[in-house]
């Protein structure tokens, strides 16, 4: 089984993987039918792993800046995918907060009060 290649001369071949550019992707999307083309690796589309709507690697950096900025995130203007990544599950689990340490003036008064006792 075939199909008629529209932006050259030639053909597809059913089940036979073609590597194209994803600017020819970009070009040609609209005439790649779902029914008859399966589209992987591609960068222009999100696909939430978990289907749970949370960040993931294969979201889209545009996609991820989006949702970052809907949480209230804010990052520098460049940042790259893995970075934002990281910004996610930091949003998602901030650190736990750290005691603050004891004045030495605490510690002093804990010192005199064990000692009355």
């Amino acid at each position: 089984m075939y199909r008629r290649r529209l932006d050259s001369s030639g053909q597809w071949i059913r089940s036979e993987p073609v590597e194209v550019s994803q600017l020819w992707l970009n070009q040609e999307r609209r005439r790649l039918k779902p029914q008859f083309f399966r589209i992987e690796g591609d960068a222009e589309v999100t696909v939430d792993a978990g289907n749970d709507g949370i960040p993931d690697s294969g979201w889209t950096k545009k996609d991820i800046s989006a949702w970052l900025k809907a949480k209230g995130v804010e990052f520098s203007g460049y940042a790259t995918k893995s970075k934002l990544l990281g910004l996610v599950e930091e949003t998602l689990n901030p650190p736990a907060p750290e005691p603050e340490p004891a004045t030495v003036e605490e510690a002093v008064e804990e010192s005199i009060i064990g000692d009355e006792e």
